[in-house]
């Protein structure tokens, strides 16, 4: 697998999005429901790991490009930044992706991602990325003892939160 310089591309992104993209973070209290992290079609009811994303302290939508004008077959979708901040201890429950390619770059701590079939952990940190392609059984979870953040950008229909 080639190695890609990620930090020219966060760069180049960041200076293309709109200052008025950026929305404020919140942060939920532990009995508030959980921001989205994967849409609910994607669930799957766990072999392992967790039943529910939970410990996620902010969902932050960074900004979106629409992707019709420039490709007629993504009519209806576009290409999001987000910036996910998941507390020690915090995961995001076991999905699938369904036609919704991305890529997690992680900024900060570390993940432990555990990828089906065989679900053997990955631990990922700082400069270093996942690829997501549709079909793609995965959990992850915080492992580590400080907050961890990462930037991800997927392909999703428009409006998607």
């Amino acid at each position: 697998m080639p190695i890609i310089k990620l930090s020219a591309i966060v760069t180049t992104a960041s200076s293309l999005l709109p200052a008025a993209a950026l929305l404020g973070a919140q942060q939920p209290a532990l009995s508030q429901p959980q921001p989205v992290v994967a849409p609910a079609h994607e669930h799957l009811e766990p072999v392992q790991g967790p039943t529910h994303t939970h410990g996620v302290l902010t969902v932050k939508r960074l900004g979106a490009q629409p992707l019709g004008q420039d490709f007629n077959a993504l009519q209806g979708r576009e290409l999001r930044l987000r910036e996910l901040t998941i507390a020690p201890g915090g995961s995001i429950a076991l999905h699938r992706h369904d036609q919704r390619p991305g890529v997690a770059y992680i900024l900060q701590g570390q993940m432990t991602e555990r990828r089906g079939p065989g679900f053997s952990p990955r631990v990922i940190g700082p400069g270093e990325v996942a690829f997501e392609a549709t079909g793609v059984s995965h959990w992850w979870r915080n492992e580590g003892t400080t907050p961890a953040k990462a930037l991800v950008v997927d392909i999703v229909p428009l409006d998607t939160p």
